[in-house]
């Protein structure tokens, strides 16, 4: 299965971050995580037909986007991001 993004929505994917290892003496808690940055960059999966904004030969680009406008959704044990066009700041080339 898979997801076809409508109603000027994208389909991102988030980009692999190499993560560096960091030695605390500091104790906290197991369910404890680090706060992401406020901007990120993800890949372009699919993008909708009725996008006005975003043109079809930016799938497989790198978007930069607010993490807060980032829909996370777990469906059949699958999971999707999605972000309303207007919530892309910009293509990386």
């Amino acid at each position: 299965m898979s997801l076809k993004p409508l109603n000027r929505h994208l389909l991102l994917a988030p980009l692999e971050k190499e993560e560096k290892e960091k030695k605390s003496t500091i104790l906290v808690p197991e369910d404890y995580s680090v706060v992401k940055s406020r901007y990120e960059t993800y890949g372009v999966l699919a993008i909708a037909k009725d996008c006005e904004k975003i043109p079809r030969d930016y799938v497989g680009q790198k978007a930069l986007v607010n993490n807060a406008m980032v829909e996370e959704m777990s469906v059949e044990g699958k999971t999707y991001y999605l972000i309303l066009e207007n919530h892309i700041y910009g293509v990386l080339e």
